[in-house]
């Protein structure tokens, strides 16, 4: 493959990146220029193909000044891979370890930590809790008896006050499906990152932001709402705060792209369709959809069948030779029935669990398909 000319911005990241796109779900990465085309690994449907650095130019360029590193040990990946693949009893032919780990594929996921100064006029209710303490009788064993009862309440006071305050490295989010991964795979501990270096992103795949500051800005007053409503509700020293409400005003604003870890992998299930694994790169916790083979269920319920009508024909054979040959051979009849009977109704066992399984799977993803609708719908 010939070495595409880097511009300006990709040298800014480091040597021998090159943009890319998803063919399938539009996704913009900087990938090292050998791997493509390569197969998406965040939708698993289309590949990733060579764009041109200048004509399709991401919304956001600038490399990031931290990132998070992987942290999870290749043989803790692995069990957790080997968890994930035995957990499903009837599972696809293509659900083997080996083939996981061997479509493994680090991602390093944007997100935005910001600064800024805030002056604000504010108001709430803020909260004290207060203990009440009554008395209830019950009669009891022929004679009274007095229960001391305590409660907690909160007495509730308006406040207004002014805050002037620097917040450092709240959070916004770099990329529209953020909240989504974060509800999958859990939070990040940032404290752990270090700053960006170039061989960092050598064999790793890069998700570029589709959410440029001034688009991510509205996420970040969020963050910094909510930081300077608890430091509101300790300096009016109350256990609780409601009904928040200030007028800000934002200066010296600071923007720092911050790079997560990701490892993305796949199996293709019964119709060929790829099924997406994610893993924490920093906890190792999973998120993948578990789908059964229907197809292995439905030839084990056939052998199960099979098993069910020998034993009848059987069971038939040694009732008719029990009635007209030796009386004692109805004995072998009956467990012939008897055997039957168990196969047939051991036919519906993997059918039946493959189905609760796919079913499941369905109604996970049509599940997380309208909290991500709702989040999208929040977000515009």
């Amino acid at each position: 493959m010939t070495e595409p000319k880097q511009t300006n911005w990709t040298k800014e990241w480091g040597d021998n990146l090159a943009l890319a796109g998803c063919d399938a779900c539009d996704t913009i990465y900087l990938i090292p220029y050998d791997k493509a085309p390569l197969p998406c690994p965040l939708c698993g449907q289309g590949e990733l193909l060579l764009l041109d650095e200048d004509a399709d130019r991401p919304v956001y360029t600038q490399p990031p000044e931290l990132v998070v590193p992987f942290s999870v040990p290749q043989d803790k990946r692995e069990r957790i891979l080997k968890q994930f693949a035995s957990s499903i009893w009837i599972k696809p032919d293509d659900l083997k370890l080996d083939r996981l780990n061997g479509r493994i594929q680090p991602i390093y996921l944007p997100m935005w930590l910001v600064d800024a100064d805030i002056q604000a006029q504010w108001q709430a209710e803020t909260g004290c809790n207060y203990e009440i303490v009554s008395h209830r009788e019950q009669y009891q064993g022929n004679q009274w008896h007095t229960q001391r009862i305590k409660e907690t309440k909160i007495r509730w006071e308006p406040r207004v006050g002014q805050l002037q305050r620097h917040y450092d490295n709240k959070t916004a989010p770099a990329l529209e499906e953020h909240d989504a991964f974060a509800r999958k795979l859990g939070r990040y501990r940032l404290e752990e990152a270090e700053l960006y270096r170039p061989e960092m992103t050598q064999e790793v795949l890069v998700r570029l932001p589709n959410r440029p500051p001034d688009d991510a800005w509205t996420d970040a007053q969020v963050s910094l709402r909510a930081a300077a409503r608890q430091e509101c509700r300790q300096a009016a020293a109350a256990d609780h705060i409601r009904e928040f409400r200030w007028t800000a005003e934002f200066a010296n604003q600071n923007w720092t792209q911050l790079l997560l870890p990701l490892y993305t992998t796949w199996y293709r299930d019964d119709d060929d369709q790829p099924q997406m694994i994610y893993l924490h790169g920093q906890t190792g916790k999973l998120y993948g959809s578990r789908r059964a083979s229907m197809k292995k269920a439905r030839k084990y319920a056939l052998i199960m069948l099979a098993l069910a009508a020998l034993s009848g024909m059987g069971a038939f054979f040694f009732f008719l030779l029990g009635l007209f040959v030796a009386e004692g051979i109805l004995a072998l009849a009956t467990l012939g029935f008897l055997a039957a009977i168990f196969f047939g109704i051991l036919a519906v066992v993997p059918v039946g669990m493959a189905w609760y399984t796919n079913h499941n799977a369905e109604l996970n993803a049509i599940q997380q398909m309208a909290r991500d609708t709702a989040v999208l719908n929040n977000n515009n």
